[in-house]
């Protein structure tokens, strides 16, 4: 472009910054002074941040896997519905557990190759990541090692990415019974090329963890059950690593949220909830984690109508977080629990429900359904 030096760097970043990922991909073949610009740290950054706030800077995600069970393939829509745009499709396995996204990066174990994947649906980008350090063997000497917990996050203060493994060990007793023994901690960081072992662990034998965990400034959480002795559960809590220090706490949960075995991220707080929520004319609890530093939490709730939501999709609904526009993310149990991806918003200000409808993905045995927000990152770069 002969006239691409009248204005600074600085202002076409501030220009370009603005625009959908997709036209900023399409202005990268203009001219090399804007492809220089758009593949600079500082440009990715900024767009990304940029995208959390502007209209269409967010999306629904939605992965779907082939009939082949070898292949996976990447859907976007937009928060109101309509035609599905697919994004790319990629050699995952549809049997891989996939952790929900941090800033537009997804996170997967496969389970049938033992390894773990991490997928830029924008920049149609998936890498996979070294075989584990630690043993990966299903039994020995009498141990047994259940399936890996994998979790995912950002380091706000080093702005790197990093993949926690805790490969948790149990053993036999006289009974024949499984009982935890403890774990063992390894963490990748993007960017290298191995894992390292770190010596602070959780106390296995007395937390048993949960679902996914979830990233928040820096800091994963997991809702987990606190033992005793006898391995029945006596105290309910919160198990967060923080990613900086790369150590583990445990916080004890108040009686509301410590019923709700689910954690999610809603406005950017943590929020407890049940997994599903069954209508029957009663509200179901939401507690959201308004003050972190004080652990205060704020009870909401949430009310589906039978009579909107027909049955039996009424009856198990999935809370999966909240959206940009603030509402509840809901929708139906996933393939092949559920024959059909229905997915619905709940208005927090509001109090409404509306459904959307989504056309353009393939129906499949397995589905995942994420909030997503564009992030032009290279994993190539990282």
């Amino acid at each position: 472009m002969a006239n691409e030096g009248y204005l600074p760097r600085e202002i076409w970043a501030d220009i370009l910054t603005r625009l959908p990922a997709k036209v900023v991909g399409q202005c990268k073949c203009i001219c090399k002074h804007w492809c220089a610009v758009i593949e600079d740290p500082s440009f990715v950054e900024l767009h990304h941040f940029r995208a959390k706030s502007r209209a269409g800077g967010c999306h629904l995600v939605i992965s779907s896997g082939d009939c082949d069970f070898r292949n996976t393939s990447f859907f976007s829509a937009d928060y109101g519905g309509g035609l599905a745009l697919h994004l790319f499709r990629c050699s995952i396995s549809d049997s891989s557990d996939m952790e929900a996204p941090v800033n537009g990066l997804i996170c997967g174990y496969n389970r049938g190759a033992k390894s773990i994947f991490i997928v830029n649906p924008i920049t149609k980008e998936v890498i996979s990541l070294p075989p584990f350090s630690l043993p990966s063997c299903s039994c020995s000497g009498g141990y047994f090692l259940s399936s890996p917990l994998v979790a995912f996050g950002f380091d706000p203060s080093t702005k790197q990415y990093k993949v926690l493994h805790i490969d948790r060990r149990k053993k036999e007793d006289t009974h024949g019974n499984l009982e935890f023994l403890h774990c063992e901690c390894e963490v990748f960081t993007l960017g290298t090329h191995s894992w390292r072992k770190i010596d602070v662990v959780p106390p296995a034998s007395q937390f048993e963890f949960g679902c996914n965990g979830i990233c928040l400034g820096g800091v994963i959480h997991w809702r987990n059950f606190s033992t005793g002795e006898s391995s029945r559960p006596v105290d309910e809590v919160v198990v967060a690593f923080d990613l900086k220090d790369e150590i583990f706490r445990v916080i004890s949960l108040p009686r509301g949220p410590s019923r709700m075995p689910l954690l999610v991220e809603v406005g950017g707080h943590l929020a407890a909830c049940q997994e599903y929520l069954e209508s029957e004319n009663e509200p179901e609890e939401l507690w959201i984690l308004e003050d972190y530093d004080n652990w205060v939490w704020v009870q909401e709730r949430i009310m589906l109508s039978p009579t909107y939501i027909p049955r039996p999709a009424c009856d198990l609904i999935l809370t999966n977080g909240s959206i940009q526009t603030g509402e509840i993310l809901l929708h139906t149990p996933l393939p092949p629990r559920f024959p059909v991806l229905e997915i619905y918003y709940f208005g927090r200000k509001n109090r409404s429900l509306r459904k959307i409808d989504i056309a353009g993905v393939p129906k499949s045995d397995f589905m995942r359904v994420f909030n997503w927000v564009e992030n032009l990152l290279s994993l190539r770069d990282i």
